[in-house]
């Protein structure tokens, strides 16, 4: 008996077992087989979750078949950018400053007194999707909810999805006079507000510090059973370390691992990103570099609880019992020009990966599918201070599992070269050749290595000759021995921007104002309105695009060929900005000759028809508009790089104008969330929720 001689549902039943290539191919064996995974709705459903980098919900309780409509009428929306879903929602209480969007949950601070510059009293969040499922015509203020907890909330962090919990940062004075504050962490259950049931220690008791309000920032992401929690304490006056990084397992209330920073410069990093429940990247603000830290075997190791001090000298001596954060792998950013100055990098990647099904505590069943987060992008704002005076902001998208994947080969290669025989001088393993720009070439020239060029590989870039020699100064360890830094282990491995970033990475000459808001991305989108006031969503889904591109040249319409569409590929195109516009001046629409609004060099080719500037375009401007990227792209601004940097990342970018004026756009998993302000550009006035591809039922 052959395998097609088994009837239709055994071969489902196979076929299922299979992973997303081995059923591509399955389906080019004979027709039978194509038919049978072709029918299947089960199947099929697999395979466009892949392609739109998306995973299953096995909570959901909808069919396969429903879930498979629905998500093709969702990305087939986002394809068409179609804004019609609207609700408009109105505010119950005075916004502050704290804000949060994540599953489906949008989250806004509350200042009692609107005179008062700085502070948050409670929060409020809403479910997006029950605005929809309301009236239009009825008052949308009843579906927020509030949770006060009687003392000023200074930040959030959201885990609505798996596990159904806000931890709350707050302060309160125990030492008022000299400014000596206790910061904790309350563990809360998002749909009661009650404390939540998992958690051993609903309040986590971070440190005593000395506390100015408006002179501290912090941060904090859960993922699975991790809470990472960073301080920046701008205090001006007392803190020799002010940026401290707590790992926490949030179920257990124990601190894993943490970081000091010995820079008397408060900014040395004031974000970060989890890249998985056990490693987390930190922007380095002085070094201008990415710094990956893996902290797996801290979390799997018990550790025997600390005794609980209430005063700052107590809390400070307890800390060293707890291990430090190691850096094991630092990806270099581009090299700035002498002149310029890093003020600030901010960074986040939604949603947030998450831990085995196993140590979930909550089950959503509201949605069928979600994005998955080893796919997700991550964005990385950084404000570079020029030496003419003026501030300019860069946006550079880069995906989550790149970063990751990058730092497995390095320390694979690490521990190969660590054994490998002199004798032989064997290279170590090469970079994946999806790490490689596709404008280098093998046949380079006139390099200087006795290794072959191979491009991406990883072979010198990753030699230190003073590795073994000289002692790192990344990691506040006080408590290490000079011994320690014989181990040349110990040091983190150092990758240089042009090997790691060109091929991986997309970066943007962006404004100022449309980096106030950082809950811009989820997934491999990225949304922002431009000061043209068209409205820009950004695709970054790989799979997504090649197939879109393929089924438009098979169906006889190749990319380009319609109105309003362009496509750029293998040419270099210039990006630039002006530099007579300080950091406060937002006045950019009137751009330099030869300058578009994104900054790009104009290309007479950009047009699908071959358009020149003239009316055709400017009718075009008012509708629909797509681009296809293909190509590398040089950010060139000389007071800002030493050389402008590369970037190859392909996208699709859909573009209308705005049916608002909004401030800024936010994004969620299908829904985009405009914000208009008030006339300060302080204070949210109204939320604005555009719907794709209608309900998840």
């Amino acid at each position: 008996m052959s395998l097609l001689d088994l009837p239709d549902e055994l071969l489902v039943f196979i076929a299922s077992a299979l992973d997303f290539e081995d059923i591509l191919r399955l389906q080019q064996v004979c027709t039978r087989l194509r038919g049978v995974v072709k029918s299947d709705s089960a199947l099929q459903y697999a395979l466009e979750l892949r392609v739109a980098g998306m995973m299953d919900n096995p909570a959901s309780r909808l069919v396969p078949g429903e879930r498979l409509r629905i998500l093709r009428a969702k990305e087939e929306a986002w394809r068409l950018l179609d804004l019609s879903d609207r609700r408009s929602i109105a505010l119950n209480h005075n916004p502050s400053g704290i804000y949060d969007l994540t599953g489906g949950t949008l989250l806004l601070g509350e200042r009692r007194h609107s005179e008062n510059l700085t502070g948050t009293d409670a929060v409020h969040t809403i479910n997006l999707h029950s605005a929809f499922s309301h009236a239009e015509e009825q008052d949308t203020r009843a579906l927020w909810s509030n949770i006060d907890l009687g003392k000023q909330v200074i930040d959030v962090g959201l885990a609505i999805q798996e596990h159904d919990l806000i931890a709350l940062v707050t302060y309160s004075y125990v030492h008022e006079a000299q400014m000596i504050a206790s910061v904790d962490i309350h563990l809360l259950k998002h749909s009661t507000g009650q404390p939540h049931p998992a958690a051993a220690k609903p309040v986590l008791h971070f440190e005593n510090i000395y506390y100015l309000p408006g002179h501290c920032s912090i941060m904090l992401e859960i993922s699975g059973d991790t809470l990472c929690f960073l301080l920046n304490n701008y205090f001006p006056f007392v803190n020799a370390d002010p940026v401290t990084l707590v790992v926490y397992n949030w179920k257990t209330g124990e601190p894993k691992v943490s970081q000091k920073r010995l820079y008397s410069d408060p900014t040395m990093f004031n974000s970060f990103v989890l890249l998985s429940p056990d490693t987390v990247v930190l922007p380095i603000i002085p070094t201008n570099a990415l710094e990956v830290c893996q902290f797996a075997d801290e979390l799997a190791a018990s550790r025997p609880p600390d005794s609980t001090s209430s005063n700052t000298e107590a809390s400070t001596s307890s800390r060293p019992q707890i291990p430090f954060l190691k850096t094991t792998c630092v990806l270099q950013l581009p090299p700035l020009h002498p002149g310029a100055l890093v003020l600030r990098m901010t960074c986040r990647c939604e949603p947030n990966p998450r831990g085995p099904l196993s140590s979930a505590t909550h089950a959503d069943r509201a949605v069928p599918f979600y994005s998955d987060p080893e796919k997700a992008i991550m964005i990385l704002h950084l404000h570079i201070r020029l030496a003419i005076g003026v501030t300019r902001v860069y946006t550079m998208i880069v995906h989550r599992s790149s970063l990751l994947k990058i730092t497995q080969d390095a320390l694979k290669h690490r521990q190969n070269e660590a054994v490998v025989d002199p004798a032989t001088e064997e290279p170590g393993p090469e970079l994946s050749d999806e790490y490689r720009s596709v404008d280098q070439h093998s046949d380079a020239e006139g390099t200087d290595e006795d290794v072959p060029y191979v491009p991406g590989a990883f072979f010198h870039p990753f030699y230190d000759p003073h590795r073994h020699t000289r002692r790192s100064v990344r990691l506040n360890d006080a408590s290490r021995s000079e011994d320690d830094d014989t181990d040349g282990e110990a040091y983190p491995v150092t990758i240089p921007w042009e090997t790691w970033g060109p091929a991986v990475t997309r970066w943007f000459a962006d404004e100022l104002a449309g980096t106030r808001w950082i809950t811009t991305t989820c997934g491999q989108r990225f949304v922002r309105v431009r000061s043209d006031g068209r409205l820009r969503v950004y695709d970054f889904n790989q799979l997504s695009i090649r197939r879109y591109l393929h089924t438009r040249s098979m169906n006889g319409e190749p990319f380009g060929a319609l109105p309003g569409e362009s496509i750029l590929e293998r040419e270099y195109y210039e990006w630039s900005q002006k530099l007579d516009v300080d950091e406060g001046d937002e006045d950019e629409d009137e751009d330099e000759d030869g300058e578009n609004e994104d900054g790009e060099v104009d290309n007479p080719e950009e047009d699908g028809e071959g358009h020149e500037e003239g009316s055709d375009v400017l009718q075009i401007q008012q509708e629909r508009r797509v681009r296809v990227v293909l190509g590398t792209t040089m950010v060139a601004d000389p007071s800002a790089w030493e050389m402008p940097p590369q970037s190859s990342l392909p996208y699709i970018e859909t573009s209308f104008a705005s049916p608002d004026e909004y401030e800024s756009v936010l994004l969620d998993e299908d829904i985009i969330v405009g914000l208009k302000m008030d006339g300060n550009g302080r204070h949210i006035q109204e939320v604005v929720l555009h719907r794709i591809g209608g309900p998840m039922t």
